[in-house]
């Protein structure tokens, strides 16, 4: 099964898949034109709110349901990837 490109076997477990799912997850981001999201803490103009909606997303598909509760409430993406990695 896959969510907007990443089968659900690579999702975010936790330490012991960390690599695989980063390298699935940027390419991911890279093949939806999304990577620079997740690259730089910069302010987004107001109409790449749907591109943002869209990272989150693929983000929280991409990660077992354990590991939401670390990312819980981080304003922006690029804290959220941050968190992550």
């Amino acid at each position: 099964m896959a969510f907007n490109g990443l089968r659900l076997e690579y999702a975010l477990e936790g330490t012991s898949n960390f690599v695989a799912w980063k390298d699935h997850m940027v390419v991911v981001l890279d093949e939806n034109g999304l990577l620079e999201y997740i690259k730089t803490n910069v302010a987004k103009p107001p109409e790449s709110e749907g591109h943002v909606a869209k990272v989150r997303r693929i983000i929280l598909e991409g990660v077992h349901d354990h590991i939401i509760s670390n990312i819980h409430g981080k304003e922006s993406l690029f804290a959220l990837w941050k968190t992550l990695t």
